[in-house]
């Protein structure tokens, strides 16, 4: 096990190494840069022009800026946003906490909503529930969560007037206490929304499948036989075995759904790091960009190496050496 860990570790630093690379050189192929965005409408000289990109180190070779970007994230230190005027570090602690709020109910939704749904269709397989959760899903899995985000915004912002269109809370509002976390969860009810449709889609196709591999294999029947109630042979035996593709999508899910969430955060203004990535592409702000690849990178070869681990406790035949 252990010697199993050090080995994912190790493969997993480098794949890191390799998304840093990758995502630096891609970036800077590029046009256009932060001082092209900063000051390129502005009346500058040619050489004031070249005297800011010396100081920000932007007319050294494409190597030894990479070098030096390496260097830099091995300490812990991810770069400073010109444009921002604060380190991406900075920025990064604080929008990621937005992200996390909107993420962990649409996750826990999708999750559990997901895998009761996908249960319930593998249990009347040819019926009408069955055929109900399968275009349902079919439909929420092909719905772009964007053009999904428009139309809950006209029919509960717009048309019902129920919720608010955009932003984490109401602008001029000085709420506080429980007034405050009112005004942020009715902000968040539309996008949470979104992503929880578009992913509880994803889980309940892939939930009613597992369940209908599992559901004519000989130790079913053997724990029926045994007189085991219904439940007890779905939720203890069946779903325990059908888990693993289930757990495999929700540590995928988890680490996309970091910065999936772009253009459900642009179209409810909702200030998290989707967003902060969606403009800094437009300003070509090359360390956010990076940093927050980074990090997305980070989280999904974590969450890749937990759902590994928690292999062993779904099913106990599986052995690392």
């Amino acid at each position: 096990m252990y010697r199993y860990i050090a080995t994912r570790v190790g493969q997993s630093a480098l794949l890191l190494l390799l998304v840093v690379s990758l995502s630096f050189f891609f970036i800077r192929l590029a046009p256009g840069d932060s001082v092209t965005y900063l000051y390129g409408s502005q009346q500058l000289t040619a050489e004031v022009l070249r005297n800011i990109r010396h100081e920000w180190g932007l007319d050294r070779p494409l190597w030894q800026q990479y070098w030096v970007y390496v260097q830099n994230v091995g300490r812990g230190n991810l770069g400073y946003s010109q444009i921002n005027q604060q380190s991406v570090t900075a920025l990064l602690r604080a929008i990621v906490p937005n992200t996390l709020l909107l993420m962990a109910p649409s996750i826990l939704i999708a999750a559990g909503a997901g895998v009761l749904f996908g249960i319930a269709a593998s249990q009347r397989v040819s019926r009408w529930s069955d055929y109900t959760i399968g275009g349902l899903s079919l439909v929420g899995y092909s719905t772009p969560p964007f053009w999904l985000g428009i139309i809950f915004i006209v029919i509960f912002a717009s048309h019902l007037r129920w919720l608010p269109t955009q932003g984490m809370t109401t602008l001029g509002g000085d709420q506080q206490g429980l007034t405050f976390a009112i005004d942020v969860a009715r902000h968040m009810a539309l996008p949470t929304g979104v992503l929880a449709w578009w992913y509880l889609a994803a889980f309940a196709r892939l939930t009613r499948a597992s369940m209908l591999e599992e559901s004519g294999k000989p130790y079913l029947m053997t724990a029926r036989m045994k007189g085991l109630p219904e439940r007890h042979v779905v939720y203890r035996h069946a779903l325990r075995n059908a888990a693993k593709p289930i757990l495999t999508i929700l540590g995928l899910q988890l680490g996309t759904m970091l910065a999936g969430a772009v253009m459900t955060e642009v179209v409810f203004a909702w200030p998290g790091m989707g967003r902060l990535l969606f403009t800094a592409i437009i300003q070509h702000d090359y360390p956010v960009v990076l940093g927050i690849f980074i990090l997305v990178g980070t989280v999904v070869v974590l969450t890749n190496l937990a759902v590994d681990l928690l292999y062993l406790v779904v099913d106990p035949r599986i052995r690392y050496v």
